[in-house]
């Protein structure tokens, strides 16, 4: 059993990702999961966390930003997170083949030129992205996605029976049967309230729990 600490969106402010960290070490957590657009001087607050990164779009247009010695550590960090049933990334599952990890993400951008919403998409927003995500789960037969970039903590689920729906917390669970789409809102610039947001995934009992900490 593994439980994971998943937060994204924390945008330059320190203080209110110490704040998130302090609520997650009175909780049970194994693991953490930074999904994107964190900022330079929140980083050092999680270097002797056991974390995974994966790399949002705040990252891709200001890598310069961070120190000289770090930036080969965050060009590296990956487009996607994935475990035993489950896949995290910043906006979407969906991405172009090439695009591994940031360096690779940002020769892509050079080459191609794609607009900033084709990579990531709001899948709170973008129809088509929604679709597109559940599919991508389906494919790749994982039960969940975790994803940032909305500042929004939503839950939509398409059943068996394809069936859509939206899911309130704060509790969620994750019937095998099932595709979840999981935002976990912002930990420093929450759209949806004045609560800072992220989530714990418990991946033996596969229950979800929505978490919103203090008043911003």
């Amino acid at each position: 059993m593994t439980i994971y600490a998943i937060f994204s969106d924390v945008h330059h402010r320190r203080d209110r990702l110490e704040r998130v960290l302090a609520y997650l070490s009175t909780r049970q957590v194994d693991r953490y999961l930074q999904l994107g657009d964190l900022g330079v001087t929140p980083l050092s607050l999680l270097d002797d966390l056991p974390i995974s990164h994966a790399f949002g779009n705040w990252e891709v247009s200001q890598l310069h930003t961070f120190p000289p010695k770090r930036q080969p550590e965050i060009a590296s960090w990956p487009a996607r997170l994935s475990g035993a049933g489950w896949m995290a990334a910043h906006a979407s599952p969906v991405f172009p083949s090439e695009c591994t990890d940031l360096a690779a993400t940002q020769r892509y951008m050079a080459q191609h030129r794609p607009r900033w919403m084709q990579l990531f998409p709001s899948l709170l927003h973008d129809e088509k992205a929604i679709w597109e995500a559940f599919a991508e789960l389906a494919a790749q037969e994982r039960r969940v996605f975790f994803h940032g970039h909305t500042h929004v903590q939503a839950v939509q689920q398409l059943d068996a029976n394809n069936r859509y729906r939206r899911l309130q917390g704060p509790i969620i669970r994750l019937h095998s049967q099932a595709l979840t789409l999981v935002g976990v809102g912002s930990a420093g610039v929450p759209r949806d309230g004045n609560a800072l947001r992220c989530v714990l995934f418990d991946d033996e009992s596969w229950e979800v729990e929505l978490i919103g900490i203090d008043d911003v």
